[in-house]
């Protein structure tokens, strides 16, 4: 991240973020992401802040071990992207993805995401995602 490229809004909003996934949980959720924002989650539909909080509470508890780091940030006007990974115990086995999350930032909230990855790395069978390599 290149802090010059970057407006103090979405500079701030990548440090909260970080902050999220250091300690996250269910009630921290609403720290970032407006009550009545638009999210748009891959494989998981739509639904509003309030009801992302309870699916990111349910999501955590289901994945074991789970730690996302992110990666890099962009932003342009009021969209921040930020690219992260996520290393979890998913169905047994460990599993390794990366994707992107594209927030649009108002008053330093999240008031619309698209959370984007190969959501096929989530099924039992799993696939590696956008990093996947056959050996």
């Amino acid at each position: 991240m290149s802090s010059e490229t970057l407006s103090s809004e979405h500079q701030d909003f990548y440090k909260r973020f970080q902050s999220f996934w250091a300690a996250p949980s269910a009630e921290r959720v609403l720290e970032i992401i407006a009550p009545d924002a638009k999210i748009h989650f891959t494989g998981a539909g739509h639904m509003d802040g309030k009801t992302y909080a309870a699916f990111m509470g349910e999501t955590l508890a289901a994945m074991e071990g789970v730690k996302v780091t992110p990666m890099d940030c962009a932003g342009n006007g009021d969209v921040l992207y930020i690219a992260w990974e996520t290393v979890a115990t998913l169905h047994g086995s460990q599993r390794t993805y990366r994707g992107v999350d594209r927030f649009r930032i108002k008053d330093g909230m999240a008031v619309e995401e698209h959370v984007i990855f190969d959501s096929a790395v989530l099924t039992p069978e799993g696939r590696g995602g956008i990093e996947y390599a056959p050996e």
